[in-house]
């Protein structure tokens, strides 16, 4: 896993982040033989919780959120395998630690037709931080499947919670 730092998302800055994540993870699915390959994620920003947040497909989480290293791989075939560290809360009374045992890989994709599908991944297990004494949590080490649709140009990576709202997306 490459070393990223956690980054903040100006509400402004959106469009061309997301512009940008769907070249970044087409070039790296044409590089990688079928496989979308993502290493940079940044959590959703407050000004992106909720309906406002909804981009791609998906909406955002209801809090903000923070990301440590994150990286995916989802395989043609449906496999994902995903790895990340601190996602957690980034404002809220849990600020710093992750409550939510169970989280799921959503690829937002592009048909020939340009209208968007999301595709959600089988749900993996997260490490949460139940007591003061449990460590921050957010810690995910997972393999896991997904059903992407026959066309997926331009697609976008996230990590959700079991409904389907981002908690982070994949950025350059």
């Amino acid at each position: 896993m490459k070393h990223t730092s956690r980054l903040a998302v100006a509400a402004t800055g959106v469009a061309a982040a997301v512009a940008l994540v769907g070249v970044g993870a087409t070039a790296a699915a044409a590089k990688h033989g079928g496989k979308i390959e993502a290493d940079g994620f940044v959590g959703v920003p407050a000004s992106l919780t909720g309906t406002p947040g909804n981009f791609a497909g998906l909406p955002g989480g209801g809090v903000p959120w923070s990301i440590g290293e994150a990286e995916v791989k989802v395989a043609r075939s449906g496999k994902v395998e995903v790895e990340f560290t601190d996602l957690v809360f980034a404002a809220g009374p849990n600020v710093g630690k992750n409550t939510v045992a169970n989280m799921r890989v959503g690829v937002s994709c592009m048909a020939l037709d340009l209208t968007r599908t999301v595709a959600l991944s089988d749900q993996f297990p997260v490490t949460v931080a139940a007591t003061a004494t449990d460590g921050v949590g957010g810690d995910a080490d997972a393999v896991t499947r997904i059903a992407l649709p026959p066309t997926c140009a331009a697609p976008i990576v996230f990590i959700t919670n079991p409904a389907g709202a981002w908690f982070a997306v994949e950025a350059l």
